[in-house]
């Protein structure tokens, strides 16, 4: 009685104490970089992923035991309706790209709409090596710059009224400054064995300020096998 009166707390606050230390100290020791990351905005894992990023890993040279390979497919984003959901993970997405730990984003038209005309994604004349270009140059994803540029000059001045048209992403022939920024995944991909995206198109996007290059240019090939 005499214990649980005076220093029943005094032990439950020390024994939470160093629980919580060695569980910090056991996530640093055991924490791993991360050698890639992509986000599948929208997309849903059909199976596991383990075996998918096992098989990059392999393609890439990547020792799992000392990185990580990050499949992100928890953020849900609904343009048309921003319930608590979309603002959540819009707000993940922007706190990835802002901190540099993400290196491709995949998702639907609508989304890649969105975000490619808002300086998320790199210019792939810039990126592709010469025989990349030439072997996905038929399945590019481009932004007019024009518009762009014109639709950052009208919300300059505060033209909140202003709806840019954005031109046929498939189409750079009837632009008057096109970009490709993104590459159209087709039927052949062996992404889409792995996940389920909503009808219509699916895109991936290498993002502007990612710092993984040379394993990222890999992930390209191998999605795109």
């Amino acid at each position: 009685n005499y214990f649980m009166d005076y220093y029943k707390w005094h032990v439950i606050v020390t024994v939470a104490i160093i629980v919580s230390v060695i569980s910090l100290g056991y996530q640093i020791i055991s924490r791993k970089d991360t050698a890639f990351c992509a986000a599948l905005i929208n997309g849903i894992e059909l199976t596991s992923a383990e075996e998918y990023i096992q098989s990059f890993a392999e393609y890439a040279g990547i020792d799992l035991e000392e990185y990580d390979v990050l499949l992100d497919t928890t953020m849900r984003i609904d343009l048309n309706n921003l319930d608590q959901i979309t603002i959540s993970s819009s707000e993940k997405l922007m706190a990835f790209i802002a901190a540099k730990n993400l290196d491709v984003l995949i998702t639907d038209a609508q989304i890649m709409e969105q975000y490619a005309n808002n300086d998320t994604f790199m210019d792939l004349r810039n990126f592709l090596s010469e025989e990349q270009y030439a072997r996905y140059e038929s399945n590019f994803y481009y932004i007019d710059q024009a518009v762009v540029d014109e639709k950052n000059a009208h919300y300059s001045n505060l033209d909140q009224n202003y709806v840019p048209v954005y031109p046929d992403p498939r189409n750079p022939d009837a632009m008057r400054d096109p970009i490709p920024v993104g590459i159209y995944l087709d039927d052949t991909s062996n992404l889409r064995n792995y996940y389920y995206y909503d009808e219509g198109d699916v895109i991936v996007g290498v993002v502007g300020n990612m710092e993984r290059s040379e394993t990222t240019s890999l992930f390209l090939d191998f999605i795109l096998q």
